[in-house]
C-alpha cells in the first residue's frame, strides 16, 4: 500500500529509492551515510508507521536485510556491532525504517547520545519491582488475549 504524500512511499512505488545496497519483497536497503560513516537504512515496502503492523513475512524479510547489511557494516569498518535505531516520527518521515549505525571502535557509544539525551528531557524513572512485574503482567496478559 503506498500513502499519498509519503517520500519514502512514493521514491518505492516510482523506483527512485537512492542508492539501494538490496531489496526482497518486503523491505530495501539504502547506503545514505548521513550521521555516521557507514549509516545506512531499511525501510519496510509497505505504508505503516509502527513495528506492530508488521506481518511475520515482513518481520523476517526486513531482519534478513538488517542482518546482512549490519554483517558487511562491521566487516567493511572493524565496527564491533551495529546499531538499530526505529523512531520515524518526523513531520514528513511517517514511515516505518531502521536506521544501521556502526560502532566504530573509536567513537563513543550511542548511547551516550540516545539514551543520555532522553534522560535529560524526561528524567529518570524509577519504578518499583511491584511495578515493573505489574507491567509485565499486564503486557503478557495482553499479548495472550
Amino acid at each position: 500500500m503506498v500513502m499519498e504524500g509519503c517520500p519514502t512511499c512514493e521514491s518505492i512505488a516510482n523506483g527512485t529509492y537512492p542508492n539501494i545496497i538490496l531489496e526482497n519483497e518486503f523491505a530495501l536497503a539504502e547506503a545514505c551515510d548521513t550521521f555516521r560513516e557507514g549509516h545506512c537504512v531499511v525501510a519496510v515496502k509497505r505504508h505503516m508507521i509502527s513495528p506492530s503492523a508488521m506481518n511475520p513475512e515482513e518481520w523476517s524479510g526486513t531482519f534478513e536485510l538488517i542482518s546482512k547489511v549490519s554483517k558487511a557494516l562491521e566487516s567493511k569498518y572493524g565496527a564491533r556491532k551495529t546499531y538499530v535505531i526505529m523512531i520515524g516520527d518526523r513531520n514528513k518521515w511517517q514511515h516505518l525504517h531502521f536506521h544501521l549505525i556502526p560502532k566504530h571502535r573509536n567513537l563513543p557509544s550511542m548511547g551516550a547520545y540516545c539514551i543520555v539525551k532522553l534522560q535529560e528531557a524526561e528524567g529518570t524513572r524509577n519504578p518499583t519491582e511491584e511495578q515493573q512485574a505489574a507491567l509485565a503482567n499486564d503486557l503478557k496478559t495482553l499479548i495472550e488475549a
